[in-house]
Formats: structure tokens, sequence, C-alpha cells
């Protein structure tokens, strides 16, 4: 006589998978966002890591030739050889055989020095923004063409508009640490090293952002600023309204990195040939920046542009916040 058994095999339900498809999405929406985060802590401490060596190198290029690595730039449009700081500090950040290359008595834009100047230099960007690999191109250029030479998010902070004391958003306006055609020296920063910058993030360049989101597209929206090699790069504060289309203004921190000069005439009828940048980044809380003293801390973005310019020049005497 045989025995007939009914047996019932393991298994998850149709409804029970769909139960643990729903968790396992919960969980990983979870746990996204800490992800992201960490990627960019790790992106901002790499960053941080980026301007302390343009500290350090432009100390040791003060201890060795005695003033700070100012960027050269005759007033104007001139056929004159334009060079930047950031080109004299190359031998401080171990790439000596690049300066090496570099013909002073050129520009930067000539065919002599294009080799030098198209390189890309990984501690000139920050990890956080975008497009990596961006070019700019000659300013007074037509067509202008942004496919010439490599990019920095890191410039020297070189003074304070005269317009925002004008506007009372400012107690002093002037130099900063490093302004150009000089030979700046540390002993000349009387706020104190520790109370003023070399150098601060205008990350994205030359393209144009706005509250970290871009604007347009190149050649009709950009910077007069982005290329390492040009002392153009190298940027005073002027602040903008905090929608970062209009200036100046009491945006400080990340509202835009700079002002649109894509459909005005070069040379432009306020800042001439130099360069239009402002402090940005694409960190959420702030932008990293160099002081000189050569220690390295975020610039809160909620910093109001009073306290901005006070750490910006070098000899005002005001009292100083990074709050």
């Amino acid at each position: 006589m045989s025995v007939s058994r009914s047996i019932r095999r393991g298994g998850f339900t149709l409804v029970e998978l769909l139960v643990v498809i729903a968790i396992i999405g919960v969980l990983v929406s979870l746990l996204l966002p800490a992800v992201q985060m960490a990627r960019e802590a790790a992106r901002r401490t790499q960053c941080s890591n980026h301007l302390r060596q343009l500290a350090i190198g432009a100390h040791n290029f003060h201890d060795t030739r005695g003033s700070l690595p100012s960027s050269v730039r005759p007033p104007g449009l001139t056929p004159l050889p334009r060079i930047a700081g950031l080109t004299f500090l190359l031998p401080y950040i171990e790439q000596q055989t690049l300066f090496d290359r570099y013909d002073q008595s050129s520009n930067w834009f000539d065919t002599i020095n294009l080799p030098v100047t198209s390189t890309d230099i990984q501690v000139y960007n920050c990890p956080s923004t975008p497009q990596f690999g961006r070019r700019d191109g000659i300013p007074e250029a037509t067509p202008w063409s942004g496919t010439l030479v490599a990019v920095t998010d890191y410039s020297p902070t070189i003074g304070v508009d005269q317009r925002l004391h004008y506007l009372g958003l400012v107690d002093e306006y002037g130099a900063g640490a490093m302004p150009k055609n000089g030979t700046p020296r540390l002993a000349d920063i009387t706020d104190g090293t520790s109370n003023t910058l070399l150098y601060a993030e205008s990350a994205g360049r030359p393209f144009v952002y706005r509250l970290r989101k871009l604007v347009g597209t190149l050649p009709q929206n950009r910077l007069n600023a982005g290329g390492w090699s040009r002392p153009a790069s190298d940027f005073s504060i002027d602040g903008s309204s905090l929608d970062g289309t209009t200036f100046p203004g009491p945006g400080a921190i990340n509202f835009t990195n700079g002002e649109d000069i894509g459909s005005a005439a070069f040379p432009h009828p306020y800042y001439g040939s130099e360069g239009t940048s402002e402090i940005f980044s694409f960190h959420p809380g702030g932008a990293n920046a160099a002081f000189a003293d050569g220690s390295v801390r975020l610039l809160n973005r909620n910093l109001g542009i009073r306290d901005l310019a006070r750490l910006v020049t070098r000899g005002g005497g005001e009292p100083v916040s990074v709050q």
C-alpha cells in the first residue's frame, strides 16, 4: 500500500520578496547620502592639502627670494609678458621641470609656452569641482576659444574693491598679501599672518557658476579668469548680490565664482583686462583658503563681506572673525 505525501518546499512568496526588496531600497536610500558625505569630506580634505602645499611653497619662495610670488601684469592690452604668481611657484611645488621649460620673455599663450601652460597640475585643482580638464583662452582673442591653457581652482586674493567701501559694506579696501607687479613680503602683512589670506578657492572657471549652478555656455558666458598661468586669475574681493548676478554686493562666499564678461566688450568697462573672479567652491559648508601663516581653514559660507574683507587686506588693522 503506497502512501502519498504532500511536500512543501521552502521559499519566498511574491509578497515576501517584494517586502525584502522594499526594505533593501530603504536601506540603500539611507546609506547613499552618508556615502556622498564621506566622499565630499575626503575631497575637501584633499583640497585643503592642495592649498597647504601652495602656502608652504609660497613660504619657501619667500625664504629663497625674499618676497612672495606676485604676478607680473603690465597694465592694459600689451605685448609685454604676463607671468602669473602660480607660474613662479612651480619649482616650489615639485614642478621644477615645467618651470625650466617656461620662456619668461614670452606670454603665457605664446606657442613656445603652450606645452607648459596647457599642462594640468593636480595641486592647482579641487577634486570637488566638476569638469576636470577645463581650458581657458586668450581674453582679447576674437573669437574667444576656451581650448588653450589648463586651469586652477585656487588663486591669490590680491585686494578689496574700493566700491565696497564707498557702499559702506567694508571697513577698509586696498591691497592683499600678494598684489601684482611688486615684491610683497610677509613683513608687509601688519594685520598678522594668521589673519590674512594668501590663496582662496575660485572654482569652476572660466565657466560661470551662481549658487553652485552652471550659467549658460562658453563663450557666451565666461569669466575673465581660469588659467593657472594667467595673472588675470588673481582676484580682488568685489562681492555680489545674494543671487550672484550683480556686482558689487554683500554676497561673499559661494554666491558666484565671478562676474560674467561673455557679452561685454574687452577690455571690460570696469575691470579692464583684470580678472573677474570671486571666492567660490563646490563644498557645501564654504570655501577653503590658505592663510599667510601656512594654515588652511574653511571660510564659512555665512561669512559676511565685511569680515571677509578684513581677512583679505594686509594692513587695515581691523578686528577679524572667520565664523
